[in-house]
């Protein structure tokens, strides 16, 4: 369906026509959208393109607001979970409107009557039973299924007491950076659950953050593991528990940008003087300064020229990026030029 180009001073019934079958075709293309911004997000093509988030890659590839990047994502991560509704979309036999209103309500176990449900009604039945459905899910926190939509369809939402779970990947650095900080967590004392110990750091870390005055965090590096290089093959890893896990190429290269260096009989040094790491993150705001980032958090120094090809410490060779943004950096290097000093 292809919308018709806006011509002035037609009848009402041609400009009525031509109006449904635009909007027919945006929806068309929304859907296209949709699917395309989930393929993206889903194999993360968009570090091949030299992002470190889809967010980043949206707000600047796509100019996606803050808000439609949400939408974006929000509806890409519920169609992964919903197979049957994301081929209904892809072979054009649901709408992007219809999708985004039932993605809502709909679970694998209840999908296809919401597919259904959504082929035989209007857009604005379908809202209408889709408010109905929240309704009754916000009224009956039951163990057993209800019947949401009185129908042949059993439209129905999973158990109210389902809990959510959450999937981190790590690399073997943040690996051995989270043990070391649950052990010493747990050398403090008892400890609850997994969930509420980590909603708890959540929190003390955000009271942290607004208690204290900006840029007290920064005199030291982020990282605070021990990794091991050996001298003869130069592979760098760190210990776990379990086992000895290669760090990968680009984070070891990261981690030569803004570390404690420790050599048998010698001091530990610092990469960068904390006095000026402090400086660094204080001129850029406490912020990752990768266009569309924006992060203020987990911040580490990077060498604009590295200190191999004869890059100093001095702040105009220095750069904040968030640790997500530097091991980019290192695994695919980019012009940076304007990014310091500001």
């Amino acid at each position: 369906m292809n919308s018709i180009a806006f011509q002035p001073h037609e009848s009402a019934r041609f400009a009525d026509a031509a109006l449904k079958k635009s909007i027919g075709a945006m929806d068309r293309a929304q859907q296209c959208a949709v699917l395309w911004f989930g393929d993206i997000m889903r194999r993360r093509l968009y570090r091949e393109l030299g992002y470190s988030s889809i967010n980043q890659y949206a707000r600047v590839e796509l100019e996606f607001s803050k808000t439609r990047t949400g939408d974006f994502v929000q509806l890409a991560r519920r169609l992964e979970t919903l197979p049957e509704v994301r081929g209904a979309i892809a072979s054009g036999d649901l709408g992007y409107t219809k999708a985004r209103e039932i993605v809502k309500v709909a679970s694998p176990e209840n999908e296809t009557g919401w597919v259904a449900a959504a082929r035989e009604s209007s857009r604005r039945e379908l809202e209408k039973k889709v408010a109905v459905a929240k309704g009754r899910a916000r009224r009956k926190a039951s163990p057993d299924q209800v019947e949401l939509i009185p129908s042949d369809h059993s439209v129905s939402t999973p158990p109210a007491s389902v809990p959510v779970r959450l999937s981190v990947e790590m690399t073997p650095a943040q690996f051995a950076r989270y043990e070391a900080l649950l052990e010493k967590l747990h050398r403090k004392g008892p400890v609850g659950g997994r969930a509420e110990m980590i909603l708890d750091a959540l929190a003390h870390l955000v009271e942290a953050r607004e208690k204290a005055p900006r840029g007290a965090f920064g005199g030291r590096p982020p990282y605070q593991i021990h990794v091991h290089q050996c001298p003869d093959c130069h592979q760098v890893t760190t210990p776990t528990s379990k086992g000895e896990l290669a760090v990968e190429k680009e984070v070891a290269e990261a981690m030569k940008c803004d570390a404690e260096v420790a050599r048998p009989g010698r001091r530990n040094t610092a990469t960068i003087p904390p006095a000026t790491r402090r400086l660094v993150l204080a001129r850029d705001r406490h912020t990752c300064r990768t266009p569309g980032c924006g992060h203020t958090r987990f911040l580490e120094v990077h060498h604009l020229k590295p200190r191999a090809q004869g890059g100093n410490n001095h702040a105009e060779n220095l750069v904040t990026l968030c640790s997500t943004c530097h091991r980019l950096w290192h695994e695919k290097p980019r012009s940076m030029a304007g990014m310091a000093g500001g």
